[in-house]
C-alpha cells in the first residue's frame, strides 16, 4: 500500500503541510521536527513516484481573510494540499492580491513557477478572478459560485442545506423559525438564505420578518456587539434560528446568553459548515456539513483530469450535504 503524506503526518503529529514543508527541506520546520519526520518517512517507507525535478505545481489562489481562517478554510486547504500531494503535485499559494496583474504577466508568473493549474478557493473579487481564469491554464473554482466567470466550480448544495435544517427543526416541532446572519457576505451565505426561504415556503411555514436577523456589517460579519444590538432591537425571538454558518451559530450563543437567553432551551440554533469549533462549543452545534474533505478531492481531481487531458469544463459540479446532530436544538412538543 502506497504511503503518503497524511501517513507521515499522523505518525508524527503534525500537519501535511509540515511534512510536505520538511521534506522539501524548507527553514521554516524546526529541526527537531524534520528529524522527526525524516525518521518517520523512512520507516514508513515512504518514496514519491516522481523526483523533484518531475514534480508539477497546482497553485491555490485566495484571498487573505480566507487564508487566515483557522478552522474552515484551512480544512479545505489542508485537503487540498493532501490530494494534490498523493496524486504526486505540489501546491503553491498565491494571495489573490497578488494576482491583480495582466493575464499574460500573470501565466509568466504561473509557468515560471511550474503551475500546471489553479484551484480559487473561497468568495473572491471577480475581477481578480477572471484575471486567473484568463491566463490560459486550467483552472477550477471550489466553495463559491461566480455569476459571471465560465469556470469550473465544486461547491456544496446549500439550497439543499437549508432544506434539511428548516425540515429537521420542523419535524422537531418548531413553527417559528428565524435566519440569522448577513446574505451580502458571499455567495455561499446568500445561497443559504435563499435555501431557508425556499423551504419555509415549501413546507407552507410563516416568514417573520422580525425575525430575519440580516442587518449584520457583511465585511465584519464575526462581530459580537453588533450581533447582540440586532437581536436586542427585536420585539420578539422566533423558536430557532438558521444561521450562516457554525461561527455565526458559536457568536449568536454568546449574545443570546448575554440576553438572559440559554440555547437550545429559549432558541435553538443550527449552523453550517460542521466545523471542530462548532462540534467542541458548549452546547455542541447542530450542523449541516458541507463535506470539506470531498468537496477538496473533486476539486483536485477535476483540475488533474483537466491538466492531463487538456480539456476543460464550466459545470457547476453541486455535491450534497447532509445534518450532523449536536445539543443545540431542542424539542419543541
Amino acid at each position: 500500500m502506497k504511503v503518503t503524506l497524511k501517513d507521515i503526518a499522523q505518525r508524527c503529529g503534525v500537519s501535511v503541510n509540515t511534512v510536505s514543508l520538511a521534506l522539501r527541506n524548507m527553514p521554516s520546520v524546526r529541526q527537531e521536527t524534520r528529524e522527526n519526520i525524516l525518521r518517520a518517512a523512512e520507516e514508513l517507507g515512504y518514496s514519491p513516484q516522481k523526483s523533484k525535478s518531475e514534480m508539477r505545481n497546482i497553485g491555490l489562489v485566495s484571498t487573505g481573510a480566507r487564508l487566515r481562517d483557522s478552522y474552515f478554510y484551512m480544512s479545505f486547504h489542508q485537503r487540498i494540499l493532501s490530494t494534490a500531494y498523493d496524486h504526486n503535485y505540489n501546491m503553491m499559494v498565491f494571495k489573490g492580491s497578488t494576482c491583480d496583474v495582466d493575464p499574460k504577466e500573470l501565466r509568466r508568473i504561473f509557468e515560471a513557477n511550474s503551475i500546471a493549474g489553479i484551484i480559487i478557493l473561497g468568495d473572491m473579487d471577480e475581477r481578480i478572478a477572471s484575471k486567473v481564469a484568463q491566463c490560459g491554464i486550467p483552472v477550477v473554482a471550489i466553495g463559491t459560485r461566480y455569476q459571471n466567470l465560465a469556470v469550473c466550480v465544486v461547491t456544496e448544495d446549500n439550497f439543499q442545506g437549508g432544506l434539511l435544517a428548516v425540515k429537521y427543526l420542523r419535524n422537531r416541532g418548531a413553527s417559528k423559525i428565524g435566519f440569522l446572519g448577513s446574505p451580502r457576505h458571499s455567495t455561499g451565505f446568500m445561497e443559504r438564505f435563499q435555501g431557508f426561504l425556499g423551504a419555509m415556503t415549501h413546507f407552507s411555514m410563516p416568514v417573520d420578518p422580525e425575525h430575519l436577523v440580516l442587518d449584520l456589517d457583511p465585511a465584519d460579519v464575526y462581530n459580537y456587539e453588533q450581533m447582540l444590538k440586532s437581536l436586542r432591537r427585536r420585539s420578539s425571538l422566533p423558536e430557532a434560528f438558521l444561521c450562516d454558518n457554525d461561527n455565526i451559530a458559536l457568536i449568536g450563543t454568546k449574545a443570546l446568553l448575554a440576553m438572559g437567553l440559554n440555547v437550545p432551551q429559549d432558541v435553538s440554533l443550527i449552523g453550517f459548515d460542521n466545523t471542530v469549533m462548532g462540534k467542541m462549543a458548549i452546547p455542541s452545534i447542530t450542523s449541516v456539513d458541507v463535506h470539506c474533505a470531498t468537496q477538496a478531492e473533486t476539486c483536485v481531481e477535476k483540475l488533474i483530469s483537466f491538466i492531463t487531458s487538456g480539456r476543460s469544463s464550466k459545470e457547476r459540479i453541486l455535491l450534497p450535504v447532509t445534518l450532523t446532530e449536536g445539543e443545540s436544538v431542542r424539542e419543541f412538543f
